[in-house]
């Protein structure tokens, strides 16, 4: 997997010294901050700050629900603070000194400088594209995004999926969020090696479906370090990863049951929770908010192995004549990487709950975190 060269010398930094964390620092400084999406607005938490010293990690902690930070009883000196959450990450050094009597650094706002290598696969239904773009990824001069967009709906998709789909907007039109690059989809699952050049892979409802038959290189790909994210249809992708339905995730069959627009999701998360209202303030009654983008027929996830797999909102929700409360969204560890599935899409536009949107761009950090 392609990774920022000072984010694997920092990283591996990192790993080698915290053997020898020393536990003895008790000065009079302290350090703290607010660790951001590139945008250099959105909070990030359950972020790692490690304080290392001297090729030491003296002193290590974690970014709160507001991506707050505080490290105390520091001695003077130098110091590199490096952030990380999953693969994205920032690093930054500092001189703690007595200046006037002031021994309180407040770094104030740290944003993500280091990404991973992200490809996104285009999708009908879905734009998961465009949430990476909002939180910052994306070159500040040119407004180009700092991802490859793949073409995913250039091979037809089967008849069985050929439903009326009005009620639901389709990929919020952005010029820049195009596909960029001369591969296909059908070119990147056919190629291990092409797989293998990213660290994490989108792949968006309403792709290509006729490429099933290379679902395997999606498995090995995930069990070799990859990250993975799918939503609603492009579920048939995850068919061989989940043994059909025999580990992980089980999928509803008939498929593509689902027949709510909305639903008042729990969430089941408490930082989560915390993380909507505290940073978006999103109206939250009796731990639910409000998820309205699903198809008008989408896919539902019958169960799921509570041994290996994290839920992350339910709600009550209705299928094939059937009512009761199901899982919305998921993530689980397979070999070295793991996976990502939701039923319901990112945000088409401004009526719908910012509730959605919120949670993928939530469980986005997730993933980089598995």
């Amino acid at each position: 997997m392609k990774k920022s060269i000072l984010l694997l010398l920092a990283l591996s930094l990192a790993f080698a010294c915290s053997k020898e964390q020393s536990e003895t620092t008790s000065g009079d400084f302290s350090v703290s901050g607010k660790f951001l999406t590139p945008n250099g607005e959105d909070a990030v938490s359950k972020a790692t700050v490690k304080l290392i010293k001297d090729e030491l990690v003296i002193k290590e902690t974690v970014t709160d629900s507001e991506g707050k930070f505080l490290i105390s009883d520091l001695d003077a000196g130098d110091y590199q603070v490096l952030i990380s959450k999953g693969l994205f990450s920032a690093s930054q050094f500092i001189t703690l000194e007595d200046l006037n009597g002031i021994l309180d650094f407040d770094l104030e706002n740290i944003s993500i400088t280091d990404l991973p290598n992200i490809a996104v696969v285009t999708g009908s239904y879905d734009n998961i594209e465009t949430v990476l773009y909002d939180i910052g990824l994306v070159n500040p001069l040119t407004q180009e995004p700092l991802f490859d967009i793949i073409d995913g709906e250039s091979f037809g998709r089967s008849s069985e999926n050929n439903h009326n789909h009005s009620e639901v907007g389709n990929r919020t039109f952005n010029p820049q969020l195009e596909p960029n690059t001369d591969l296909s989809f059908a070119d990147l699952i056919a190629s291990p090696d092409l797989l293998a050049t990213y660290d994490i892979i989108f792949l968006n409802c309403g792709l290509d479906e006729s490429q099933t038959e290379f679902s395997s290189n999606l498995t090995n790909y995930v069990a070799n370090g990859g990250l993975l994210y799918s939503t609603d249809y492009a579920f048939v992708y995850l068919d061989d990863i989940t043994n059909n339905g025999e580990d992980y995730l089980d999928f509803y069959e008939p498929n593509r049951s689902g027949t709510s627009l909305s639903t008042e999701a729990t969430i089941v998360n408490d930082d989560l929770l915390a993380w909507l209202d505290l940073n978006f303030g999103i109206v939250i009654e009796d731990n639910t908010v409000t998820i309205d983008q699903f198809l008008p027929q989408w896919q539902v996830v019958d169960s799921y192995n509570e041994d290996t797999v994290i839920p992350w909102l339910n709600g009550s929700i209705e299928y094939n004549t059937i009512t009761e409360d199901k899982s919305l969204a998921y993530t689980f560890l397979h070999g070295d990487g793991g996976v990502l599935y939701a039923s319901f899409h990112t945000k088409n536009n401004p009526e719908q709950s910012e509730a959605v949107a919120r949670s993928i761009q939530y469980l986005v950090f997730e993933l980089s975190d598995l």
